[in-house]
């Protein structure tokens, strides 16, 4: 048993849910209103047989580790920490040198709070810290809660200061400059690496500091200045104050990105706790997966001057000429809409009022900052403007120019919806049809992008060419199939394969793609066949195994990136890795493995029947869990729900029966 299954084993899911969800019994099952957004009707099931939830108004669903990840934000790894403290199960021990560079990292870690406590109790009493009081108590207009609050601090104008502070608490030099604290430069000399600055902690997730930014107060160079890269310290993965955002994040459903720390603390101080920041870079793709496990809504809060728009053209030729000179903390547009394609997301900009930052804003009107915020326009359609203002629409050079420019920012859209909808804007806008802006802005991604633009063409989304797109829509009133003849094998029963549990049917399946990828398209194929919405990351409960199939699935589809290397794999293989689900698979045993067998013809007939027998498992809970809605909506007699779930209820039986079918003709194939 893994580790994984041995938490699963221990832990209930109704004791985790219970903290968060008032839980009623209804039946073997338990329900209650939705966690994950307001309702009058309870339509939150759990289901103590599987240990797995749904959450009909919303659409999550899962398993214990999949509840604690998306109410807490948590990922699969933090998860499962949590959980295995709370069953008493000890994770697998670390190696020997894994222990080592723990350690390492603890007493480095150790090096930074003491650096930090060290700070703060200078800002606090040191006379030489007196116009960095002054600078944030007048110039910031930040209390005295709020300095104890964000642990904000004072470094000494001296080359040794926090050195022989540390030191003398048992800290070695190589210690200090491993921490980022010390520099040890070419000449062999080591000194404090910040002096006379403003001192601001950085933490992670966990709320441990791992690092520094700083201000300097007398107008020297740099103005800003973070900490280097070290054990602790990864500029690219962290954000700052998301350890204090992270719970109005997640319940306001909403992260506003501002550029400075100041203007972080200033926001919070004032109210708007839901606010974080970069660390003076271009946001990237990790920064933007932290935040897309809270909210899939991140408003970018931009300076309108010079330095605001180098910030949204950053990347764009346009600009590039200056932006290379430019150390302004930045954000990359391009980047920016890559990633809101890849990660789903919906990504906004809103524009403050020229020559003020947040701070000022909320200090001024906290309602005018609520405005900003809510007149945020989507990151596209900002980007786009901002491209065509530096180009003369009247002329038709310039329009060519302006549609080449654009195309790029176009072409990184995955939704052809959207797509279509920004030529039909850019048609509009540059006064020409939007025939002629495909075909410019096919014409220029078959010339090569401009300077400082992508020049990745457009790949279309990978789909076996006999499985149809299915809609959500409700089926038409009334619909109905045929029960199949009394006689036929029962559903779930099979003469070529084995009987496998519910609780393994999930990494019994990922176990065959695994062993084969493109057998999942074998299987898109059957389903399609039996008039069945294609296997997703739906039909998986535990988030290890959604994560493996997501993985097997590009693979299967040839998209298969190995994000680390950067080099593709084939379809029919995949590289080792320590992700939680191989471990998951580790043991299980597939029919194919038996002497004698026809491998490719045993292992599809494995893979479809597997697939089919979760989907059936699936809807026949969700079934069971819309017909206690129906009898509470009407003991409560409440008419519009239980026209609503009877609808709901009369689409799953649809989809049940049709999987059953498919099962049931399954069941009398032979394989020889």
């Amino acid at each position: 048993m893994s580790v994984v299954d041995e938490v699963r084993s221990r832990v209930d899911i109704v004791e985790v849910v219970s903290p968060y969800v008032k839980l009623m019994r209804s039946g073997r099952n338990y329900k209650g209103l939705s966690p994950f957004q307001s309702e009058r009707t309870p339509s939150f099931f759990v289901f103590p047989e599987t240990q797995t939830f749904k959450d009909f108004s919303s659409g999550e669903q899962g398993d214990v580790f999949s509840f604690l990840m998306k109410k807490e934000g948590y990922t699969f790894g933090e998860a499962l920490r949590e959980l295995a403290q709370k069953a008493g199960v000890e994770l697998q021990p670390r190696t020997s040198e894994q222990q080592h560079s723990e350690n390492r990292e603890e007493h480095l870690r150790e090096a930074v709070a003491q650096a930090a406590a060290y700070f703060h109790q200078l800002l606090l009493s040191a006379p030489q810290a007196n116009p960095c009081r002054l600078y944030l108590r007048d110039k910031r207009h930040l209390t005295d809660e709020t300095l104890r609050t964000w642990q904000l601090g004072y470094s000494l104008m001296d080359y040794h200061a926090l050195t022989n502070a540390l030191t003398g608490r048992g800290f070695s030099l190589p210690d200090l400059v491993d921490a980022g604290l010390v520099v040890d430069n070419e000449e062999g000399r080591r000194y404090d690496r910040f002096r006379g600055r403003l001192m601001i902690p950085i933490r992670d997730d966990r709320d441990r500091v791992v690092g520094f930014g700083s201000r300097s107060l007398d107008g020297s160079e740099p103005k800003y200045m973070n900490s280097p890269q070290t054990p602790l310290f990864d500029k690219g993965h962290l954000l700052f104050g998301l350890n204090r955002a992270r719970a109005t994040i997640r319940n306001e459903q909403v992260a506003v990105l501002v550029e400075g720390y100041m203007d972080v603390i200033g926001t919070h101080q004032a109210g708007f706790t839901n606010v974080v920041a970069g660390m003076g870079t271009s946001l990237t793709e990790s920064q933007l997966k932290a935040l897309k496990r809270l909210t899939p809504r991140m408003i970018l809060a931009l300076d309108p001057d010079a330095a605001g728009n180098r910030a949204v053209l950053r990347g764009v030729d346009v600009a590039r000429d200056a932006l290379e000179r430019d150390d302004t903390p930045t954000f990359n547009p391009r980047g920016v809409i890559q990633h809101e394609s890849r990660l789903n997301a919906d990504i906004r900009v809103a524009i403050l009022p020229e020559g003020m930052d947040p701070d000022e804003i909320v200090l001024q009107s906290s309602e005018r900052w609520r405005e900003l915020i809510a007149g945020a326009r989507p990151v596209v359609d900002h980007v786009i403007d901002a491209l065509l203002s530096a180009h003369d629409l009247n002329d038709p050079h310039g329009k060519s120019e302006a549609i080449k420019a654009v195309a790029p920012i176009v072409r990184d859209l995955s939704d052809p919806i959207r797509r279509d909808y920004y030529i039909q804007q850019l048609a509009r806008k540059i006064r020409i049809t939007p025939r002629a802006v495909a075909q410019a802005m096919a014409n220029a991604s078959r010339g090569g992008a401009p300077r400082g633009t992508s020049s990745r063409a457009e790949r279309p989304q990978p789909r076996h060419p006999e499985s149809p797109r299915f809609s959500d829509a409700e089926p038409p009133t009334g619909l109905s199939e045929p029960e199949p003849p009394e006689d036929w094998p029962a559903a779930g029963t099979t003469t070529n394969t084995k009987t496998i549990a519910h609780a393994d049917l999930e990494s019994h399946l990922v176990a065959i793609f695994a062993r084969k990828p493109a057998l999942l398209l074998d299987v898109n194929v059957a389903f399609t066949r039996a008039s069945l919405e294609l296997l997703s990351a739906e039909d998986f409960t535990n988030p290890a195994l959604r994560a493996g199939f997501l993985q097997l699935g590009r693979v299967a589809t040839g998209a298969g990136q190995d994000e680390a290397s950067g080099q593709t794999h084939p379809a029919d293989s995949w590289p080792v890795s320590d992700d939680d689900w191989l471990e998951m698979i580790a043991d299980v045993q597939l029919i194919s493995d038996e002497p004698g067998k026809d491998d490719e013809a045993i292992m599809r007939e494995e893979a479809v029947h597997t697939a089919l027998r979760l989907r059936e498992e699936n809807l026949r809970r969700d079934r069971n869990a819309v017909a206690m809605m129906i009898d509470d909506a009407q003991n409560a007699k409440d008419k519009a729900p239980a026209a609503q779930y009877n609808r709901m209820l009369q689409e799953l039986n649809i989809r049940l029966l049709r999987a059953q079918k498919a099962l049931r003709l399954r069941s009398m194939v032979t394989i020889d």
